[in-house]
């Protein structure tokens, strides 16, 4: 593993060898020409026996590859000891799916500052150690969820010092902090909170549409933790755990449509 004094050592794979190019280049010319790129494979089974040559730190993967796909790889290797980054011209079910799972996602064409970014993110990983414990599980749970088309049932929330495996049951609401949102959820019967870096529109996308609203442009809620509506000068609702939301104006006669067609909320 990196440390803050030693290069970041990375492996890139993508069956195209024109990508593979583009991406050293771009890494070592405009991010971080201290990378260390200790390999480049245009397959699967190329890019397994360098890692065990390797042992990277990070592996930049394409998603889809001839005879094997990246989640596949990921599941087949388990358990992983790196970091990933999906650099990907498939922005589909799967980008929606892993978005919020993986370390960190690149649309093909790569854009500069997205790449830089990621580099970050990977170099925060790094540092705490925390991804490597939690990681394995969630390659395999979202592979398997791909390839059956099954719907996810929990996501992994990023902060810059811990990572937190969370079944969307137990999110209570989001809170919009510019660019960032903050997750709150349950943990051991308590509320807590965790700073994420994705916008709450990212989180308004992923998460299920039968249960959670956007109330507002600061929250999405869960509306399975609504105890009461109260609507006075101002709309807010009463969750559990004592928590208080502001509801917009012009989204209450919304909400309410939507309780009164989700069977889920009807008492």
């Amino acid at each position: 593993m990196a440390n803050p004094e030693t290069p970041l050592s990375v492996l890139l794979v993508d069956d195209e060898i024109e990508a593979c190019r583009n991406l050293k280049s771009i890494l070592l010319e405009f991010v971080d020409p201290n990378i260390n790129i200790v390999g480049v494979a245009h397959s699967t089974a190329e890019a397994e026996k360098q890692l065990q040559v390797h042992n990277p730190d990070a592996v930049f993967l394409d998603i889809e590859m001839p005879n094997e796909n990246a989640f596949q790889f990921l599941e087949r290797v388990s358990p992983i000891h790196f970091e990933v980054v999906f650099v990907t011209a498939y922005d589909e079910y799967a980008i929606r799916a892993f978005k919020l799972n993986a370390v960190d996602y690149i649309l093909k064409p790569i854009s500069i500052n997205e790449l830089a970014n990621a580099v970050v993110k990977l170099k925060d990983r790094l540092r705490y150690k925390t991804l490597i414990s939690t990681g394995n599980n969630d390659f395999t749970e979202v592979s398997k969820q791909i390839n059956t088309k099954a719907k996810l049932n929990k996501i992994t929330l990023k902060g810059n010092n811990n990572v937190e495996l969370v079944s969307f049951k137990d999110i209570i609401y989001v809170e919009a902090f510019g660019k960032y949102s903050k997750v709150f959820f349950l943990k051991n019967n308590a509320v807590v909170d965790i700073l994420t870096s994705y916008a709450i529109s990212d989180y308004e996308e992923l998460l299920p549409a039968n249960i959670f609203y956007r109330i507002h442009k600061s929250y999405l809620i869960n509306c399975s933790h609504i105890k009461q509506i109260h609507k006075d000068d101002t709309t807010t609702l009463t969750m559990n755990y004592a928590i208080t939301i502001p509801v917009s104006r012009r989204r209450f006669s919304s909400l309410l449509e939507f309780l009164q067609t989700k069977p889920d909320f009807n008492d």
